[in-house]
């Protein structure tokens, strides 16, 4: 008997969940259903972008990448995010690419359409304008955090925020990828695994890395990661409460 898949609903990403339902409703003919596949392009450095997505599953890496071909990533977006939020600001060309490194899902809207919607529902903009505040947080606490804390703590960060975004304590991925999207070399994210594993925070094998102390990870890991993970929060939480007054 062939296995059935899962139905993806768009609302098992976070921020369409948020919207009232009215404004959810009318836009759910405007997105498309796409599956993410490890290692493809949402778009590449300079490329304007010509959806806006919503993952639902998976996770997506927005990577700077240097003249020297050296690399890494600026935020990474799953299931409590949006991908290609510059289209409200005119879609002007940027200098990173959207890379897939976490097979998933997504749902995905035209940028004609998100432009008409956010002229048409101050909910939808107001959405926008809630997680692109919350998502330069983000941008700015990783540049913090490369610059001022250890790989260990910069690999706990790391693993905390994969795991919310895919909701699962097991992480199918190489240390290869992880290295890429701390911008360090794969040796050192080795090493720092290979502590957190004797501290029994996590365990690691060939391509999977299972989290078996979440609280001990947390204290290993800097403060990044929940002045991110609270910022979110805090964004999402005005304005579900905005929307109700």
């Amino acid at each position: 008997m062939p296995l059935v898949k899962p139905v993806i609903e768009p609302t098992q990403n976070r921020l369409l969940a948020a919207l009232p339902v009215d404004t959810f409703q009318d836009m759910c003919t405007l997105l498309e259903h796409i599956e993410l596949e490890p290692g493809s392009v949402l778009w590449e450095s300079d490329q304007k972008t010509n959806y806006l997505y919503f993952p639902v599953s998976g996770l997506i890496s927005l990577v700077y990448e240097s003249d020297t071909g050296s690399s890494v990533s600026i935020g990474l977006i799953g299931r409590s995010g949006i991908v290609g939020t510059g289209i409200m600001t005119g879609n002007v060309r940027t200098p990173d690419r959207a890379l897939v490194i976490y097979q998933g899902d997504a749902y995905r809207m035209k940028a004609a359409s998100v432009l008409d919607e956010m002229a048409d529902c101050g909910a939808f903009q107001g959405l926008l304008l809630a997680y692109t505040h919350a998502f330069m947080v983000q941008v700015s606490q990783n540049a913090i955090c490369n610059r001022l804390h250890r790989i260990e703590q910069q690999l706990g960060r790391l693993l905390l925020e994969i795991r919310d975004q895919i909701d699962k304590d097991e992480l199918k991925i190489t240390h290869d990828v992880l290295a890429g999207i701390l911008g360090v070399r794969r040796e050192s994210v080795s090493l720092a695994a290979s502590s957190l594993q004797r501290r029994k925070l996590i365990k690691a094998s060939r391509g999977r890395v299972e989290i078996k102390d979440r609280d001990g990870l947390e204290h290993a890991a800097c403060e990044c990661y929940s002045i991110v993970n609270d910022q979110l929060e805090q964004c999402l939480t005005r304005y579900t409460e905005g929307q109700k007054e």
